[in-house]
C-alpha cells in the first residue's frame, strides 16, 4: 500500500474540536469533493470484458479518508468493499461503521453505490457543523436515526458560515430514498466543485496544504524524527543483511542451517613483535659533538676570509649569496691587523668580487671619494663602489 503521511480526516475534527475552532467551509467542501472524485471512479470500474464490477465501498466515515500533509485527499480500507447487492452477510451483522451507514444499509436491504454518496452526505455534514449526525446513547437508538433519516439540526443553524446553496446539496446527498440523491458520484463532484469555486480563493490544493500544516506542525516534527529514526534502523538491518560469511559459513546457510548452531570464530588480532631489549641504554650525545662541529663551522668561515679564491670550492652554491652580503673591510682596519703581524716582509693584496662576476687582485689599494682606486705602471686604475660585491684580504709573503 501506498504510505501517506498525514491524518485520517477523525484525527482532523478531533484536534479541531479540541483547539475549539471549525473546519474552513472552503477546506470541507474540497475534501467531500476529492471524495467524491474518488468514489465516482471506484464505481465505475469494470472487468475484463467491460461489465461493471458494482464495487461499493460500504464504509465511508472519517477513519477511512487520509489527508496528507500535501494536501491530497485519498480513501482507504476497501477492505469490506463487495461487489453485489448485499450489504449483510449474517443476522445481525451489519458491515460498515454505525453511525455513517445508509437507511438502507441499517435495514439490511440491498445496497448501491448511492449507499456511498449517502455516508459522504454524513460525513459532510459533520465536517461543516462539527456534529456528528447520526449519534445516540445505544446503537438500537442510532439504528432507528438512520432509518428515519431525519438531518436535524439543519447545517445552517449549526453553522452561520455556511454559503447559500451548499445546504441543499448536502440535502440531496442524504436524502432518505436512494432515487432521490445523487445518482452517481460524478455528479455530486460537479455539484460540490462549483460550490467550492464560491468559497476557495486561489488554489484548494495549497490551502489544504497550508491548513495542515498549520494545524499539525507539532506533529510533523516528531513524527520525521521517528521516520528518520526507523529508516536508519532498516538501513542498518538490510547492511548486516548484505555481510555474508566467508568460507564454510555459506556452505552453512545454504543447507539451511540455523544461524545460531554457528556462531564463525572472530579473527584474532595481530600479536605486536617484543622488541630486544638492548644490553645497555643508548648513549646520549654529549657536548663533544657540538664542540667538533662549532671548531668545523669556524674553520669553514676562516678559510673563506683567508682564501677568497677558494670560495667557490668552499662554500656550497646556494649559500654564496649570504657570503656576499659581509660587510666590505675597513681598510685602517687591515692595515691596524697588518701591523701587529711579525712578518714585516708580508705586503697586503686586495680581492675584489664585482657585482658582475669578475674578481680583480689588486696591490697598493687606496680609496678615493666613492671608488676603490689602486696605483699601476699604466696608471691609476678605480672602480666605483657601487660596482663592488664584496672586497677580500689576502696576504702574500
Amino acid at each position: 500500500m501506498e504510505y501517506i503521511r498525514g491524518k485520517d480526516l477523525k484525527a482532523i475534527l478531533k484536534k479541531v474540536r479540541l483547539e475549539r475552532r471549525k473546519l474552513p467551509v472552503a477546506i470541507a467542501v474540497f475534501i467531500a469533493k476529492e471524495v467524491a472524485t474518488a468514489l465516482g471512479y471506484a464505481h465505475k470500474q469494470k472487468d475484463n470484458t467491460g461489465n461493471d464490477l458494482n464495487i461499493i465501498h460500504r464504509d465511508i466515515s472519517p477513519q477511512n479518508i487520509l489527508v496528507s500533509y500535501e494536501g491530497e485527499v485519498k480513501i482507504v480500507d476497501f477492505g469490506i468493499a463487495k461487489a453485489s447487492t448485499h450489504s449483510k452477510t449474517t443476522t445481525g451483522m451489519l458491515k460498515g461503521k454505525l453511525s455513517y451507514m445508509s437507511p438502507e444499509q441499517a435495514w439490511g436491504k440491498p445496497v448501491d453505490h448511492r449507499s456511498d454518496i449517502f455516508s459522504l452526505g454524513v460525513v459532510l455534514y459533520e465536517m461543516l457543523t462539527g456534529r456528528k449526525l447520526f449519534q445516540e446513547d445505544s446503537e438500537v437508538g442510532t439504528l432507528e436515526m438512520i432509518r428515519k433519516a431525519r438531518i436535524e439540526p439543519l447545517p445552517s443553524a449549526v453553522n452561520m458560515d455556511l454559503p447559500s446553496g451548499l445546504e441543499a446539496k448536502v440535502l440531496k446527498a442524504l436524502a432518505r430514498e436512494a432515487s432521490e440523491r445523487y445518482q452517481n458520484a460524478s455528479d455530486m463532484e460537479l455539484d460540490l466543485w462549483g460550490a467550492s469555486v464560491n468559497v476557495l480563493d486561489g488554489n484548494p490544493v495549497l490551502a489544504l496544504k497550508q491548513y495542515m500544516n498549520d494545524l499539525f506542525r507539532s506533529e510533523m516534527e516528531s513524527e520525521r524524527m521517528a521516520e528518520k529514526i526507523v529508516s536508519l534502523k532498516l538501513e542498518k538491518e538490510l547492511t548486516a543483511g548484505k555481510e555474508e560469511p566467508a568460507g564454510e559459513n555459506k556452505s552453512y546457510i545454504a543447507y539451511g542451517t540455523s544461524s545460531e548452531s554457528y556462531k564463525p570464530e572472530k579473527p584474532k588480532k595481530k600479536e605486536k613483535p617484543v622488541k630486544p631489549v638492548r644490553a645497555s641504554m643508548p648513549r646520549r650525545r654529549g657536548c663533544c659533538s657540538c664542540i667538533i662541529f662549532l671548531a668545523l663551522a669556524v674553520s669553514i668561515i676562516a678559510g673563506v676570509f683567508l682564501f677568497p679564491s677558494y670560495k667557490d670550492k668552499i662554500i656550497p652554491s646556494f649559500s654564496q649569496e649570504w657570503f656576499k652580503k659581509i660587510p666590505s673591510i675597513n681598510l685602517k682596519t687591515l692595515k691596524s691587523w697588518i701591523g701587529k703581524t711579525d712578518t714585516p716582509s708580508e705586503s697586503l693584496d686586495i680581492a675584489i668580487t664585482l657585482k658582475s662576476g669578475r674578481k680583480l687582485f689588486w696591490s697598493n689599494y687606496f680609496e678615493e671619494a666613492d671608488s676603490y682606486c689602486t696605483q699601476k705602471d699604466e696608471g691609476k686604475v678605480c672602480i666605483p663602489k657601487d660596482d663592488v660585491a664584496a672586497i677580500y684580504s689576502v696576504r702574500k709573503p
